[in-house]
């Protein structure tokens, strides 16, 4: 009873195992294999990663603002809408601003005429003046002459009359006569003299007629009034508020109708696909990051879509120091809390245009590749 007892024990030992025992042998040798290799890429990526999930995308938010106070005639931009570099996003009341310019305008063309007609009247008077200086220039050489033959004639006469050979009346009669000619020629020189004063006075707008307003003045003048209109179209051109890039209306802050002030925000807006990743890292692993260390980003709102991107920038300083309400600890008691350093993570590749401000990411830094 014994042996046969042995026989069969041995004969069940050596008995081939099924297949169904196969089947669960393998899927436990796979599951430990899996297991094993789970375990050595946690270990790997523990020791080679810097990883994180408090991570944002984050953007180039503009705030619009409106130069100048006025009613918001024209404005119909939602949240989303996509904006091109020179387009309107809103239209402020121009009407007064508008008719005043007009009559800047008029002003401008009122002293541009009169200008004109100054420079005219002052060309003319210039000219009268200098043909009146011509004919007295030629009546002092005439005077000239003739006082130079009235002098000749007495001293004839003087000498005839030192001779005895002339009367004493011929040689006063020759001598009234040269008295004559030589103020007259002194009178004419004075005429040139005063001719020459009326040319300079006629060239600063002191004419026979009147005085007319210098051109300096009226320069000075269109001068100041074509300021004034410059400043008038700036400020028009002021009051329709145009976008100074492209990109992609975040939110907006007014109504169509409403009165806005001078500095209100209108919209907030950023540039498609001009983001990046902050990131705040324990300052335990800071130590690990250099700047060019790639990195993989897992977004959440597209789990399926790959991203990566290389460290940019690691900050100075932690995070707790900008908070508005920072923490003097009056008590005495400290809790010791890990800190985070801010770092900026440039996205290389994948679809940047899906992303949007605020949207929370995973980083993941390979701090085992070389740096840049």
């Amino acid at each position: 009873m014994s042996d046969a007892t042995d026989t069969t024990s041995t004969t069940a030992r050596k008995r081939p195992l099924r297949p169904a025992q196969w089947l669960k042998l393998a899927i436990m040798v796979i599951i430990i294999v899996l297991v094993l290799i789970w375990l050595g890429l946690w270990i790997r990526g523990k020791i080679g990663h810097v990883s994180t999930s408090d991570a944002r995308v984050e953007a180039n938010v503009i705030t619009v603002s409106s130069r100048l106070d006025g009613q918001v005639n024209d404005f119909d931009l939602i949240e989303g809408d996509t904006l091109q570099a020179g387009d309107i996003i809103a239209q402020l009341y121009s009407k007064p601003a508008r008719l005043k310019r007009a009559r800047l305008q008029a002003d401008v063309d009122r002293i541009q005429a009169q200008l004109s007609a100054t420079r005219e009247q002052i060309a003319g008077g210039v000219k009268a003046a200098k043909a009146t200086l011509a004919a007295d220039q030629a009546a002092v050489d005439v005077a000239k002459a003739d006082m130079q033959k009235k002098h000749k004639g007495y001293d004839r006469a003087r000498k005839l009359y030192a001779s005895n050979s002339g009367s004493r009346k011929n040689l006063d009669t020759h001598r009234y006569d040269y008295e004559a000619a030589k103020a007259y020629y002194k009178q004419s020189q004075g005429q040139v003299q005063l001719d020459q004063v009326a040319i300079a006075n006629a060239q600063t707008g002191l004419l026979p007629g009147g005085r007319v307003t210098p051109p300096a003045i009226l320069k000075t003048q269109l001068k100041i009034a074509r300021a004034q209109l410059a400043h008038q179209q700036n400020k028009i051109h002021d009051l329709t508020v145009r976008s100074h890039g492209a990109g992609v209306v975040d939110k907006t802050f007014i109504k169509q109708g409403e009165y806005v002030s001078a500095g209100q925000p209108i919209l907030m807006m950023h540039q498609r696909g001009d983001v990046w990743i902050a990131a705040k890292i324990k300052e335990t692993d800071i130590h690990s990051l250099a700047v060019g260390q790639s990195v993989a980003i897992d977004v959440d709102a597209y789990p399926d879509a790959h991203f990566d991107g290389h460290v940019q920038v690691i900050g100075a300083a932690a995070t707790n120091q900008f908070a508005l309400l920072p923490n003097p600890n009056p008590s005495g008691n400290f809790t010791k809390i890990t800190q985070r350093i801010p770092v900026r993570i440039r996205i290389d590749n994948g679809p940047k245009q899906k992303l949007a401000p605020g949207m929370m990411v995973e980083v993941h830094i390979d701090t085992t590749t070389s740096h840049q």
